[in-house]
């Protein structure tokens, strides 16, 4: 996969760029934004992604064309979950321990390392084109609960370097998903996950279970205790706590 990289000093958000260069028909499918800085990043459920310098923060633009056809858009969240299991993968080479917090978080040692926000354009009910958003941390300061990959032995010594790796994980995931199809991915996906157990406060009881699964259109299957039946959940209608 080629990727024509554009680099910003400082920019509202990549993913918003991305849209904005889509709706000029300015670029094709597997153009990289980066930004040093973000002034509004966001992450999953309009939450905001603090984007200080020393992060690496991108954006790449994909189009169904380049990926599996016909992509519905009940299967959205599988660009999510390939792209985040590629990268954990890539990442590990480089000998960094990167777990995954279901759907879209990347882990080292429970603390969060990085996230994924897949935004995409539906047109008679498939997907016309796919940006996804990537923000790890590298060098930059973190919050409590975070942690700095730079900070880390890894074989990584620079933002060049960890862009390549990154950019590396996105192509090795799609080409999983194209050639094997999701079901084989998930079953790593789901060995990958940083926990697989939960304790949840729900319609205010506390709960405790087991992640037992994830539907290939993203969807979490919870075992309760003390439940008859497996519990599934849309990822934008449930967390799941560090």
């Amino acid at each position: 996969m080629d990727f024509q990289i554009i680099h910003y000093e400082e920019i509202d958000s990549t993913n918003s760029e991305a849209w904005r260069l889509i709706d000029r028909h300015a670029l094709l499918s597997n153009t990289v934004i980066i930004a040093k800085r973000q002034t509004q990043g966001r992450g999953q459920r309009g939450n905001t992604w603090r984007s200080p310098l020393g992060g690496l923060f991108m954006s790449v633009i994909l189009q169904p064309d380049n990926m599996q056809p016909n992509i519905m858009a009940a299967d959205a969240h599988q660009i999510t979950l390939w792209a985040a299991w590629g990268i954990a993968k890539a990442l590990n080479e480089t000998g960094a321990n990167v777990k995954l917090k279901w759907l879209n978080d990347l882990l080292i040692d429970r603390r969060k390392l990085g996230g994924i926000l897949t935004e995409t354009r539906i047109v008679a009910g498939k997907i016309n084109y796919a940006v996804v958003g990537i923000g790890i941390n590298w060098t930059n300061e973190v919050p409590d609960g975070a942690i700095a990959l730079g900070e880390l032995p890894t074989t990584l010594s620079s933002m060049d370097e960890l862009t390549e790796v990154v950019l590396s994980g996105i192509q090795l995931g799609q080409k999983r998903s194209d050639r094997e199809g999701m079901l084989c991915l998930l079953a790593e996906y789901l060995e990958m996950l940083s926990d697989k157990n939960l304790r949840k406060t729900i319609d205010g009881r506390e709960l405790q279970g087991q992640i037992i699964d994830i539907r290939p259109t993203g969807e979490l299957v919870v075992r309760w205790e003390n439940h008859s039946q497996d519990a599934i959940y849309q990822p934008q209608n449930f967390s799941v706590g560090y």
